[in-house]
């Protein structure tokens, strides 16, 4: 399978992520949501990153410390998704592989893999994690 990469790396819209410090792509994520839909076929991931951009945007609160990014992945095959908890922290990466991007999340107990055509950043938003649930 080979050495996975920043998944920032990969997406269409880099100036979404333009704000957040370099390499960040590579730190472990939170995911909260894997949505499937038919039209594309397309994967929305949703989790979060333990960083925020600098500066914060307007709009967020000034005590965030985390944020919460909406990946949609378009042009999606070869999906594969096993186990699933409640609490998934893991490393997403993405790599090219011919015409598309191999993507990969592996946390304990839980493996999703899939081919994807385009990544895109859909939408960030911030907000104060407490900590309470690590």
């Amino acid at each position: 399978m080979g050495m996975g990469m920043d998944w920032m790396l990969a997406v269409d819209n880099p100036q979404a992520l333009a704000a957040f410090p370099a390499g960040i792509g590579v730190l472990p994520v939170d995911l909260h949501e894997v949505m499937l839909h038919r039209d594309g076929p397309s994967v929305r991931l949703r989790f979060d990153l333990a960083v925020v951009p600098d500066p914060l945007p307007a709009r967020w609160d000034k005590e965030a410390n985390r944020t919460q990014v909406r990946l949609a992945c378009f042009g999606v095959r070869d999906f594969a998704l096993t186990g699933f908890d409640t609490l998934i922290a893991g490393q997403l990466a993405a790599r090219r592989v011919d015409d598309a991007w191999e993507v990969t999340f592996t946390a304990s107990g839980v493996v999703l893999r899939m081919q994807a055509l385009l990544l895109r950043v859909e939408s960030l938003s911030g907000y104060l994690h407490s900590g309470e649930d690590d």
